[in-house]
């Protein structure tokens, strides 16, 4: 189960960055003031920071139900040791939306993320973020349930994929 968790904890870390090679790295370098309050504004419409609350707590209700934590004790102990676990990382919550509006505006204008931002101010862009916890508790479950396949053997794929040998 040790490997379960560190694969959860993997997942969620490919969630959000992007693999950092040593020829890769760049400097970085503070971005303009007007794409960083452009980037927070995006932030703040999209609801980044109720979206990473939403994934920790469908993640630590995934991971609860692979532990099978109302069945063991050990299940229990692992639970509480993942939920110890993303609490320390959700410590760092607010210097990982500094580093997401650092991101943002490295790679949009101040412009487009206003365009951005004003498709999730109308009503379709609206109905899309209001949905977003749903459907992220939703995708969780349905990679907890291809991630219990995987660590149980479980290869018979269903249609459009094939098990992994």
């Amino acid at each position: 189960m040790r490997h379960f968790l560190r694969a959860t904890a993997l997942v969620f870390s490919l969630a959000f960055l992007q693999p950092a090679f040593a020829e890769d790295a760049k400097p970085v370098v503070a971005a303009d003031p007007a794409r960083i309050a452009a980037a927070r504004d995006l932030m703040e419409v999209t609801g980044v920071t109720k979206q990473l609350d939403g994934m920790m707590d469908a993640m630590k209700e995934g991971f609860s139900r692979g532990a099978k934590a109302d069945e063991s004790k050990a299940g229990k102990e692992m639970s509480s040791s993942f939920n110890d676990a993303m609490a320390k990382l959700m410590a760092y919550k607010g210097d990982m939306i500094t580093d997401f509006a650092q991101l943002y505006a490295e790679s949009f204008t101040a412009e487009e993320m206003k365009t951005i931002a004003d498709f999730y101010r109308s009503g379709t862009g609206a109905k899309f973020i209001s949905m977003m916890p749903d459907l992220m508790k939703k995708g969780s479950e349905i990679g907890m349930k291809y991630s219990q396949k995987a660590i149980s053997g479980i290869d018979a794929p269903s249609a459009g994929g094939a098990a992994p040998k």
